[in-house]
């Protein structure tokens, strides 16, 4: 039994050195490259080995049944690879040959506003898969730092650069002169006002641009129009180049799950803030525009073996810091308990130093 143990406690220092040097190897792969390593089939091994090794330390070495930090910290990293391992490619395979369950582990949805489908773009396959529901998109919008950015260069390669605000200006020196930015537009639109073409600010659409005004160092002027999407117009030739952009601050997309002809959740999704519905998640992942309009590119990730995952992580830190700060804690409380004013009145004092 003792050589058992030896042979246990072996075999788990190098499981764990060995994760160590998978771990930093698949840091080198890519995201997309480090998911298909630890997917593989050996490493579907490796992780079945390791699982059933912490189980075994269970059985054999009883003091992990005997203190509870120890027994958390064992049965936390159990249950995240147990969770790890369910929600595989290998693992879904096992639900769908096995109990029945036939989920994607992780794909892409296009979907254009005012659209719905319910189809998936599956990862592994490249092949489209459907949901048990359809996913609709009501909007999307895509949200900007504030101010953007007037960019100016000149013929011979001269680069400035001015907040996109209004009221903003810049000296470009005595060849060129000063820029103004007069108006800031979301949504640049022209029209007619008592016969004359001015232009407003348009609500809804997408069309942004700034009312530039040059001013040459005669004392001349020239205004026009510098757009985000198209080519400046001004009222005259200007020798100088420039460029309105923004920096986009976040992806929105307004989704409704429409099951049996109505909707059974809603949310506006964000980057790294997912809808969850049906066992799976839905997060922002791109978006893209074409002659038909908008759309926005999803991923879909099923959500299975995710709670054993949490949970495992939970008992995991709840055993660590029992082990290490809530135990000593509750040992010092109790002693500090059994001390009695009495007895405290009978401790030594230690000396003073003496002037």
């Amino acid at each position: 039994m003792i050589r058992f143990r030896r042979a246990v406690l072996w075999a788990a220092l190098i499981a764990v050195i060995l994760l160590a040097v998978l771990s930093v190897y698949g840091a080198f792969l890519g995201t997309d490259g480090a998911q298909a390593f630890f997917n593989s089939l050996p490493l579907a091994a490796y992780w079945l080995a390791l699982t059933v090794l912490l189980i075994v330390g269970l059985v054999v070495f009883r003091r992990l049944l005997q203190i509870p930090s120890l027994l958390l910290m064992h049965v936390g990293c159990v249950l995240v690879l147990l969770g790890g391992m369910w929600g595989s490619n290998a693992g879904h395979v096992v639900q769908r040959q096995f109990l029945g369950i036939d989920k994607v582990p992780k794909g892409q949805m296009m979907i254009r506003e005012q659209a719905e489908d319910n189809r998936v773009i599956a990862a592994d396959s490249n092949e489209p898969r459907q949901l048990p529901f359809s996913v609709r998109l009501k909007d999307f919008r895509m949200e900007y730092y504030k101010p953007g950015t007037l960019f100016i260069r000149s013929q011979a390669g001269q680069m400035w650069e001015l907040p996109a605000e209004a009221g903003a200006r810049l000296s470009l020196g005595n060849t060129f002169g000063w820029v103004f930015v007069q108006r800031v537009f979301e949504n640049f639109k022209l029209r007619k006002e008592d016969g004359k073409t001015v232009p407003y600010d348009a609500p809804g659409g997408s069309n942004p641009a700034l009312q530039v005004v040059i001013e040459r160092p005669d004392g001349t002027t020239t205004a026009g129009y510098v757009f985000e999407q198209f080519q400046p117009i001004f009222t005259e030739p200007v020798d100088l180049n420039l460029i309105y952009r923004r920096v986009v601050r976040d992806y929105i997309s307004d989704l409704e799950i429409v099951q049996n002809g109505e909707v059974a959740a809603a949310k506006e999704i964000e980057v790294n803030h997912p809808l969850h519905y049906g066992g799976y998640h839905f997060y922002q992942h791109s978006y893209g525009e074409d002659e038909l309009g908008e759309y926005t590119v999803l991923l879909v990730v099923s959500d299975s073996g995710l709670n054993l995952v949490y949970g495992g992580y939970m008992m995991l830190i709840a055993g660590v810091a029992w082990h290490f700060w809530g135990r000593r804690t509750l040992i010092a409380i109790k002693s500090r308990r059994m001390i009695t004013p009495q007895a405290e009145q009978e401790l030594p004092v230690a000396p003073g130093r003496q002037e």
